[in-house]
């Protein structure tokens, strides 16, 4: 007969030697990127790269990211950044450019921690918006243009966000009001 006082079976992590050998592989890639791939670099490189590996599997207690979320969404905030890299440079060259600022208030429906501050710092990079406050699970937004549909700027960026982490998201409440 079971104890029903023992402890449940440990639940399997992506944290073990897999995980730290794609840590591992991520950031020698991301230092082949920042040096050129300059052999001689590796002097330094290693030591580092083991390092960082073994510091983010020590210190990293949120979810795992997912290489696939990760990788569909870099070219999505490249192109979004090269988009706000426009607007600023139009609203620079020409300062008559009509503003309706406004805050908007979308409830969220990724889980509380990395997620949610990752996307609450995302929005903030997008043209025309800061993410005002993150209390709960809404997100004040600051708008330079209410006129602009915030509830979807999020809607869209939110299961992008939860790719990468590796999370499954609730579908939108169909109330026909912005979450």
């Amino acid at each position: 007969m079971a104890n029903p006082k023992a402890s449940p079976p440990a639940v399997t992590s992506r944290s073990g030697w897999q995980g730290g050998l794609r840590r591992t592989l991520m950031f020698a890639v991301l230092w082949w990127l920042l040096t050129g791939g300059a052999p001689d670099s590796w002097l330094i490189g290693l030591p580092v790269v083991l390092a960082a590996s073994w510091l983010s599997m020590t210190l990293w207690t949120g979810p795992a990211l997912s290489l696939v979320g990760v990788l569909r969404f870099v070219p999505w905030f490249m192109w979004q950044s090269l988009a706000g890299a426009t607007d600023v440079a139009i609203r620079a060259f020409r300062p008559r450019m009509p503003l309706a600022p406004g805050l908007v208030r979308h409830r969220l429906r990724l889980p509380e921690g990395v997620a949610r501050v990752s996307l609450a710092n995302v929005v903030s990079m997008q043209p025309g918006t800061l993410s005002a406050d993150l209390v709960d699970d809404e997100l004040l937004i600051h708008t330079l243009d209410a006129g602009n549909d915030m509830h979807a700027m999020v809607l869209d960026l939110e299961p992008r966000i939860a790719a990468v982490f590796g999370l499954e998201l609730e579908p939108p409440a169909a109330t026909g009001t912005p979450p």
